[in-house]
């Protein structure tokens, strides 16, 4: 969970905006699905990500070498991102990359992965009140 400043919305299931960390970010709006809790533009709020993966991408790809040792998310356009991030945890493989953590980029029990660096594509980053 993190906090986030609603910058702009395009309204629920389309494109919105939010600030966090200092950081702007598109995402699919997730969160303004209810008239009762939607926030509105310039409230922070409690702010939880959720992202659907590339599942195309091989092993290979995501443990290549050539991939700066990062973690954080690049824009790519819409609510598309390349994400960077280290391996924290394994069964189920966790990924840090910095603002949220991400789940099962790859599946794997072997604890060498751990500190591993990688990267993946984000086809849709969006998100929930937390």
């Amino acid at each position: 969970m993190v906090r986030a400043t609603l910058i702009a919305t395009d309204g629920p299931y389309l494109e919105a905006c939010l600030e966090v960390q200092g950081q702007r970010f598109i995402v699919m709006d997730e969160f303004s699905v209810s008239a009762e809790t939607m926030p509105q533009v310039g409230d922070r709020f409690d702010f939880e990500f959720s992202a659907e993966l590339d599942e195309n991408q091989s092993w290979a790809q995501i443990f290549s070498p050539e991939h700066p040792q990062r973690q954080g998310l690049e824009h790519i356009d819409g609510w598309r991102y390349q994400a960077y991030g280290r391996i924290v945890s394994v069964a189920p493989v966790v990924v840090d990359c910095a603002v949220l953590q991400v789940e099962d980029v790859v599946r794997s029990s072997d604890p060498a992965l751990i500190g591993e660096y990688v990267a993946f594509t984000i086809t849709r980053l969006g998100g929930y009140l937390a």
